[in-house]
């Protein structure tokens, strides 16, 4: 009696199809605007559920789209204390208020993004930079520069680096409503 050939069992098949949902966590970090350090943070902590495929991790979009960062750093316990400037290291202010062309607000808040995600106009010489809508008036923004003395570039470097920032910002702000001061920082906290 001849024996019949035996068929291995069936394997399932293997379909991506299943993983059109998910996105890697460099896309994940790119879509959250963090790093994927960061991203992979979330993951471990259990704030941000994941897959693993081999030897990738792939995060689900609409678990990304539902994701809300928590404020980082810590609560401040303590008051922050006034501090005076070293006479080596002075700090300087420019304050910028400009109004905002009717209609534009969306666009200007995803212009403002895209200097955030490419990193754009970030001002050589700032210790800080702001980006303001007025409360009272949400027509009105008002763009503060903190300088220090230690780094500052001369004159018609800040102005070139603010003329940048103005003309990529001039489609949606009213560049001819702008009032410019600066001023000498004489206590910070």
């Amino acid at each position: 009696m001849e024996e019949e050939p035996t068929q291995p069992p069936s394997q399932p098949q293997f379909s991506w199809d299943h993983f059109v949902d998910y996105l890697s966590v460099q896309e994940a970090a790119r879509i959250l605007g963090v790093s994927a350090r960061s991203v992979y943070g979330y993951i471990a902590k259990g704030k941000l559920p994941a897959t693993r495929m081999g030897e990738r991790i792939l995060v689900k979009a609409q678990d990304i789209s539902v994701f809300e960062r928590s404020a980082p750093g810590r609560a401040r316990t303590d008051i922050p204390l006034w501090h005076v400037p070293p006479l080596r290291n002075l700090q300087y202010l420019t304050t910028i208020t400009v109004r905002v062309l009717p209609g534009q607000g969306e666009l200007l808040e995803r212009r403002l993004y895209e200097f955030r995600a490419t990193q754009k106009h970030r001002l050589p010489g700032t210790a800080a930079r702001y980006i303001v809508r007025n409360e009272q008036d949400p027509g009105e923004i008002a763009i503060l520069l903190f300088w220090r003395s230690l780094v500052l570039p001369p004159a018609d470097e800040r102005a070139d680096s603010i003329a940048g920032l103005a003309a990529d910002l001039a489609d949606v702000l009213d560049w001819q409503t702008a009032s410019l001061r600066e001023g000498l920082v004489l206590l910070h906290a």
